[in-house]
């Protein structure tokens, strides 16, 4: 059994780091980062279509700053910031990512589903980024097993 002075300690670092969150106002700089990025993936095509030497790399970082502007409305408080605002966004975390994980799963199916029907020669493409499922869900479980733990030696 570890000592109760350390099982606090991953406790109380683990509610530092999932209790955090920015002021009210960053939801507007995550939006206006959002909505940058997505013209800029819209001017990306653009410079697509006339063989810029960058531009793998240009998307790339559109795509980063989008996911990086929705983070920051994400962890963006509300006005009022209240035990019920907490519960709502713990479940509506739990629900996304339990929806993204299934989406993400049965894309290439359907994918091949539709593939099958209009090609005599369909190939399966699996997803490329399941590895960050895999790490996402380990996490999720590490995470919960230590504070389960923890709060139960309590």
């Amino acid at each position: 059994m570890e000592p109760k002075a350390k099982q606090e300690g991953e406790i109380e670092k683990i509610n530092k780091f999932t209790g955090y969150q920015l002021p009210n106002k960053f939801k507007i700089v995550g939006l206006v980062l959002f909505i940058a990025s997505v013209l800029s993936i819209i001017t990306s095509l653009k410079l697509y279509m006339l063989d810029v030497k960058y531009h793998e790399l240009f998307e790339r970082i559109a795509l980063s700053s989008s996911v990086i502007g929705l983070l920051i409305i994400s962890i963006s408080r509300e006005k009022i910031e209240d035990e019920l605002i907490g519960k709502i966004r713990m479940q509506s975390y739990n629900y996304a990512v339990i929806v993204t994980v299934l989406v993400y799963l049965t894309l290439p199916f359907i994918h091949f589903t539709i593939e099958s029907i209009l090609s005599s020669m369909p190939k399966i493409e699996g997803s490329k980024d399941v590895a960050v499922l895999a790490l996402l869900l380990t996490i999720q479980i590490l995470t919960f097993r230590k504070l389960k733990k923890a709060y139960n030696e309590e």
